[in-house]
């Protein structure tokens, strides 16, 4: 009964937290209640027995993704967008179509959904013989599904090379060079510091 009750006080503040990051107009708190809700997510998981998950959930994603996300607003000029002149006035009208139409389509889903837990092989008795939640993810995921996990490590990969390059070819763009066996004149070390 304690389990159910933690359940719903959980999933409603990480329900909650999700409205509130989607409807401040300060981004920093949104980035605040996005922290909130991803560590309302963890204690589910917590509760759920899926310790390792729950770990998982709070170092990668209110951890680094949390991270990365508040460099980019702090790199961001964000007076500078507030300030730009709304480029598409029509997607407004659109949003408040398509809102209450998805709404409906979730409604709907939800509701002719069959709602029953599917147990698998694996109860608490078998994890723990197992060697815990860990030993028995790393088993499936590499050897059941080692395949896709190799293909999205690679995909991966391959985002990263391409943003390394293409970040390389606009830092050459923009970079000017001084010739200096154009000039007769003499290296200054300030004027050297800056060229590298």
């Amino acid at each position: 009964m304690v389990e159910k009750v933690l359940f719903i006080v959980f999933a409603a503040l990480a329900v909650g937290s999700g409205v509130g990051v989607i409807t401040r107009s300060n981004i920093v708190h949104a980035l605040i209640l996005l922290i909130f809700s991803f560590v309302n997510v963890a204690a589910i998981y917590l509760l759920t027995s899926a310790f390792f998950i729950a770990v998982v959930q709070i170092l990668v994603y209110a951890g680094a993704i949390l991270v990365l996300f508040t460099f980019v607003v702090m790199f961001l000029n964000l007076r500078q967008y507030q300030s730009m002149e709304q480029l598409h006035p029509v997607q407004k009208w659109v949003a408040l179509i398509m809102t209450p139409l998805v709404l409906a389509e979730f409604v709907v889903v939800a509701l002719a959904a069959t709602w029953t837990a599917v147990g698998g092989p694996f109860d608490r008795e078998t994890v723990a013989a197992g060697g815990g939640n860990v030993a028995l993810l790393g088993e499936r995921l590499f050897n059941d599904a080692l395949l896709p996990f190799e293909i999205a490590s690679l995909i991966l990969l391959v985002a990263m090379v391409g943003a390394v390059v293409l970040a390389a070819k606009e830092g050459r763009e923009f970079m000017e060079t001084r010739a200096w066996a154009d000039t007769d004149e003499e290296r200054i070390p300030e004027f050297v510091e800056e060229e590298v």
